[in-house]
């Protein structure tokens, strides 16, 4: 009886075969296996009892042909409606005229088309006629810069501002704000030697110190007549340097100007420079320039190391020795001679008070420098961040319309890209996009002397003397 039971046992788990041949025609469908059994695909290579020896564990179907097909043909599917998504995309951000969407592409192919290595960015995903359509506009703005000149008729009308007829607001009313007024209250320890010998420099914010116009204030420093501040807006930020005094700003050139240019360090520390930023464009045709070669006139003390460039659109403009105002005009043959300094570029942004830019005037968004001068003669000079996580650059008119809050009569466009740099005291205190972060190779570049080092002509300012006071490193207020 355990015998008979033994065979039946054996045979209810007796193990059902199936050829290949038979899965494939089908005739394993008539097949059901009995309770107990399990089902094999045999190798016509292999007889069963090769199988039964070598492998407890049976061949199995995971798959069938029909499933594979169904999930390949589903993976297909996806790639198709991702692939007509991205096509959808890139169709209605070239053609579109929907307001938001033209305007981000013009200023996207205007960003690419006015750098020097980058324009295949424009070009290779845009046609041509659109491209061509957005660079009309550009070359619009640089035909309304040829008849461009400052005069200065409105000099006479100073700007006056109510500030308590104290003379330190009438020269820095920037620091007529409550934040600057309280804390010198909370603080008087700081001014025991005369508000005219204060320094602070703050470039945590710590102090949290403003200007009346709003802005974070890195650095006061009377002693230099200087001032250094932190500007913002929509998807950008940098810094201007704010110089009361128009002497103590200076150009310099590289020492071996026509074979090598100079960073932006270098030039500080060879002309015992405070402060520093780029200034002229050079010849760069592959990205790959040292600085070696300016474009346009490079004017040092009445004498030009260059040429003139050319371009109607291009700017000449510079200090004037015989009043130290900054003038822009077009070039005329033998006017070197009249500027203390002077340089070539493009474009203009304030003439006589007036911005003459609109938009992005064609020139897209980027890292941007640009120097102004107010009607009493303070110079701005501003370098706004570009490329960067934390600042995607800005427009000429956002450059413009920053100066003229901070009362800019003249103003020009500098160098920008990853030649826009500012240099303050041994410090890097703006971030260049350049691969290096300390901007580029240039030929030339605006400087700003110590007060101490410079022979000043009138006595406009509060204190010209005294100038060795101890730096106050910020510490917050009690």
């Amino acid at each position: 009886m355990n015998d008979n039971n033994s065979r039946n046992s054996d045979s209810n788990n007796e193990q059902e075969v199936v050829s290949f041949e038979e899965l494939h025609q089908g005739k394993s469908s008539k097949k059901q296996p009995s309770s107990g059994k399990s089902t094999f695909i045999s190798n016509p290579l292999i007889s069963p009892d090769d199988i039964a020896s070598t492998s407890s564990e049976p061949y199995t179907v995971k798959d069938k042909p029909a499933d594979k097909i169904i999930k390949l043909r589903n993976h297909f599917l996806r790639a198709g409606i991702a692939f007509s998504i991205i096509i959808l995309m890139y169709l209605t951000f070239v053609y579109s005229n929907i307001p938001f969407i033209a305007k981000w592409r013009t200023i996207y192919i205007e960003t690419a088309m006015t750098t020097n290595t980058h324009q295949w960015l424009a070009t290779w995903f845009f046609p041509e006629h659109i491209v061509a359509d957005v660079m009309s506009k550009y070359n619009k703005g640089r035909k309304a810069q040829e008849d461009l000149a400052s005069s200065w008729d409105d000099v006479d009308e100073v700007i006056e501002e109510e500030f308590d007829n104290k003379e330190f607001f009438k020269k820095y009313w920037e620091l007529k704000s409550d934040s600057f007024i309280n804390y010198i209250k909370e603080n008087p320890d700081i001014i025991k030697k005369g508000i005219d010998n204060l320094v602070l420099e703050d470039f945590n914010g710590k102090l949290k110190l403003k200007t009346c116009e709003g802005d974070n204030i890195f650095v006061i420093d009377i002693p230099n007549n200087l001032l250094i501040i932190e500007v913002k807006g929509s998807g950008y930020q940098g810094k201007m340097a704010i110089v009361k005094r128009p002497e103590q700003v200076f150009m310099a050139k590289s020492k071996s100007l026509g074979s090598f240019g100079q960073e932006i360090d270098s030039f500080c520390s060879d002309n015992d420079a405070i402060l520093g930023i780029n200034a002229s464009g050079f010849v760069d045709p592959k990205g790959e320039s040292f600085g070696s070669q300016v474009k346009g006139c490079l004017v040092i003390d009445g004498v030009d190391y260059s040429s003139h460039h050319e371009e109607p659109a291009w700017k000449y403009f510079g200090v004037k020795e015989k009043d130290e105002r900054m003038y822009i005009s077009a070039f005329t043959e033998g006017m070197q001679s009249e500027y203390r300094w002077a340089m070539e570029f493009y474009p203009g942004l304030i003439i006589d008070g007036e911005s003459v830019v609109d938009g992005t005037y064609g020139m897209g968004i980027q890292p941007r420098s640009t120097i102004g001068q107010t009607k009493d003669g303070t110079m701005l000079l501003l370098v706004v961040d570009g490329r960067q996580a934390h600042s995607i650059g800005c427009t000429v008119e956002d450059c413009a319309n920053i100066m003229l809050r901070y009362h800019a009569y003249q103003g020009m466009n500098l160098d920008g890209g990853s030649s826009s740099v500012m240099y303050y005291k041994g410090k890097f205190i703006t971030k260049s996009s350049s691969v290096t972060g300390r901007g580029r190779y240039m030929p030339n570049a605006i400087l700003v002397k110590a007060a101490s080092d410079t022979k000043l002509k009138n006595t406009n300012s509060i204190s010209d003397s005294d100038n060795d006071s101890n730096v106050i490193q910020a510490e917050p207020a009690n």
